[in-house]
């Protein structure tokens, strides 16, 4: 069926987007390892490190929203929610679905503004290392993309349970 087929690539790219992700934690640390060593041992503090290390955190918390909402892990009112049957616990997702809507949306159209703007310009940082800003702005509207293509596989799935009462598998 077609629109399970959408849903599972729906889902594996929200899985990916985590696996992808995740090892960039691993970069800042190794950088800031580098810098404590360069500071503390050899008196001989880096200029980048505090910056990259802030980008790459920064890139990392924004692109893991996708999979959070694919795991399942966003801020919910569980003590209500998670009382209430199924199929109201859908429909009321389904009303609740304009927020994250809008929120995507805005930064999809905001975030890919100041991108655009930014990388016109070949936009930089005002400190001394002065690396490119436009990469960071850039990955702002790719992570509302990637987080409401989570959402609209939600919206599928909660419109399914809304209508038959039944998960879709």
């Amino acid at each position: 069926m077609f629109g399970k087929r959408l849903l599972y690539l729906i889902d594996s790219l929200g899985k990916w987007s985590g696996q992808v992700i995740a090892p960039l934690a691993l970069i800042y640390m190794a950088i800031i390892i580098y810098e404590i060593a360069a500071r503390y041992a050899f008196n001989s503090p880096t200029r980048w490190a505090h910056e990259t290390t802030t980008f790459i955190f920064g890139a990392q918390f924004m692109l893991g929203g996708a999979y959070c909402f694919w795991r399942g892990s966003m801020v919910n009112v569980e003590i209500f929610h998670d009382r209430l049957p199924i199929k109201a616990r859908a429909i009321l997702d389904l009303f609740l679905f304009v927020v994250p809507l809008v929120i995507c949306c805005l930064m999809i159209w905001k975030g890919g503004s100041f991108f655009w703007v930014s990388l016109q310009q070949l936009e930089r940082t005002q400190t001394v290392f002065k690396p490119p800003l436009y990469p960071l702005r850039g990955i702002i509207p790719l992570a509302a993309l990637l987080l409401l293509i989570q959402v609209a596989g939600k919206f599928v799935r909660d419109l399914h349970i809304a209508i038959t009462g039944a998960e879709l598998k």
